[in-house]
């Protein structure tokens, strides 16, 4: 008797409703803003980032030299194929190092008077008076789009023998012109997208890995609103993430200073 009433009891059990997971969507995150979040950094990984030494803590499971780092997931990318990105808004800082990699000192921002009073060392870099260096650094906020077409904040820093490259990527932007009823303009950077890959770079100082920038979608192309699934949203959800770094609700995850990068 006992065994039918458990039989009875397990062909009674009522299969869970998937709609409920539809009720439930975003449950639990209805007061988060994006300053209760953080917004990861984009990097290559080099022969001395911690990444990709078996024996460091930080190791990550696949890492290589040359792969493209998300250090909030902890996520590497193949860098001969690169990540699509949106740039969405830039901006020129001055980052203040403590000397041997010793970390981050302060960010001094667009303002380049930091600089006054520096000494220049062997390679041009910027050494204050404590013995620290104050690195000029282009930084883009930027949406990284994935395989499937979904998009996620990030924030990408060019420094050093990199910084020649984000001057290349600003004038790449700048000129950017399309036809908008009958009128040319210069479109918001968030328009079009941009393949992001990984190559090998050299000089009498060393060797390192340094980004490569290829435009997705030309000037008649139509941008992301035409080429993208979902382009239009990513395009509005750009609009409104460059109003937040704006007003400085985007908090972004703590600075590692770029090894190797000469």
């Amino acid at each position: 008797m006992a065994n039918i009433q458990k039989k009875e009891e397990a062909n009674n059990v009522v299969a869970f409703d998937p709609n409920l997971l539809l009720e439930d969507a975003g449950s639990g995150q209805e007061t988060m803003s994006q300053e209760d979040m953080m917004i990861p950094r984009i990097s290559i990984l080099q022969q001395m980032s911690d990444q990709v030494n078996k024996a460091n803590g930080a190791y990550v499971d696949g890492a290589e030299t040359g792969m493209i780092l998300d250090n909030v997931a902890n996520k590497v990318f193949d860098g001969a194929k690169g990540i699509e990105v949106v740039p969405i808004s830039y901006r020129r800082a001055h980052i203040e190092w403590k000397k041997d990699r010793g970390g981050l000192v302060a960010d001094h921002g667009s303002d380049s008077s930091c600089l006054e009073g520096c000494t220049r060392g062997d390679k041009g870099e910027y050494i204050t008076d404590s013995g620290n260096e104050i690195v000029p650094t282009g930084e883009y906020f930027a949406f990284v789009i994935d395989e499937d077409g979904n998009h996620s904040p990030a924030l990408l820093s060019m420094s050093k023998s990199q910084l020649k490259k984000a001057r290349q990527w600003n004038t790449m932007m700048n000129r950017l012109m399309i036809d908008v009823n009958k009128q040319k303009i210069n479109p918001a950077m968030f328009w079009t997208s941009y393949q992001l890959t990984t190559v090998p770079e050299s000089n009498d100082q060393g060797s390192w890995f340094g980004w490569s920038i290829k435009m997705n979608h030309d000037a008649k192309s139509g941008g992301i609103i035409k080429n993208l699934k979902n382009g239009q949203d990513i395009y509005l959800a750009a609009r409104k993430f460059k109003a937040q770094v704006a007003s400085g609700e985007v908090k972004v995850s703590p600075e590692t200073q770029d090894d190797d990068v000469m």
